[in-house]
């Protein structure tokens, strides 16, 4: 079982049901999203829930229970933005039991689901850096559309998720608390470890039908 606990309501939700729906990847893994309708989730709302999960030893998603010994890897992913301080809090203060990993785009998830499709940042991203960061999100969004044929789908991206690991590694960069940099996101790095558990899972699988 993953959890996916998520600031974004939206894409990231489109992204996570890709996932749950893949042939070999939904078979092998059980993926938990929450977030909340409308506006989604700060970085502290997130924490504050996570942490009321880990209290209780259990989360609850769409009504049900799940006891957290039962749940294999816990993601709670988020933009930057303007919340950078929240970030900071969060992380300065995390528990070295705390298992949950945080998984964080700066400035929006709009820049992995850019690396989905190319690897290269245009000129017009790169002058992201000369606006504020409150209206860095909104405009990676616009870019987004403007650059990439079809728009950066969500569920086109998923499918193009190699590339995009490849593509934020040769941008990732991190600063305090390893929150990422600019035009960096730590989205391959969960994607690296959930590809791995269901390759796991998946032989495991394998090895108990031939098993007599």
């Amino acid at each position: 079982i993953v959890y996916v606990l998520s600031g974004g309501e939206d894409r990231e939700k489109v992204y996570f049901n890709n996932l749950k729906n893949d042939k070999m990847l939904g078979a092998c893994v059980q993926v938990l999203f929450q977030s909340k309708k409308g506006q989604g989730l700060q970085p502290y709302q997130m924490n504050d829930l996570w942490q009321q999960g880990r209290k209780r030893g259990k989360i609850i998603v769409d009504a049900k229970e799940y006891r957290l010994s039962k749940v294999d890897k816990v993601f709670l992913v988020t933009d930057v933005d303007e919340f950078e301080s929240q970030l900071v809090t969060a992380l300065s203060k995390k528990d070295k039991d705390d298992c949950g990993q945080w998984v964080i785009s700066n400035p929006c998830i709009e820049i992995w689901l850019y690396y989905c499709f190319e690897k290269d940042l245009a000129p017009e991203i790169l002058k992201l850096r000369y606006i504020t960061r409150a209206k860095r999100s909104q405009r990676m969004k616009q870019l987004n559309h403007q650059l990439i044929l079809g728009g950066a789908d969500p569920r086109k991206a998923f499918d193009n998720t190699p590339a995009g690991i490849a593509n934020s590694k040769s941008h990732y960069k991190t600063g305090h608390y390893e929150i990422p940099g600019l035009f960096a996101t730590s989205f391959h790095l969960m994607m690296e470890q959930i590809i791995a558990f269901v390759n796991e899972r998946g032989v495991e699988e394998r090895s108990k039908s031939f098993t007599p």
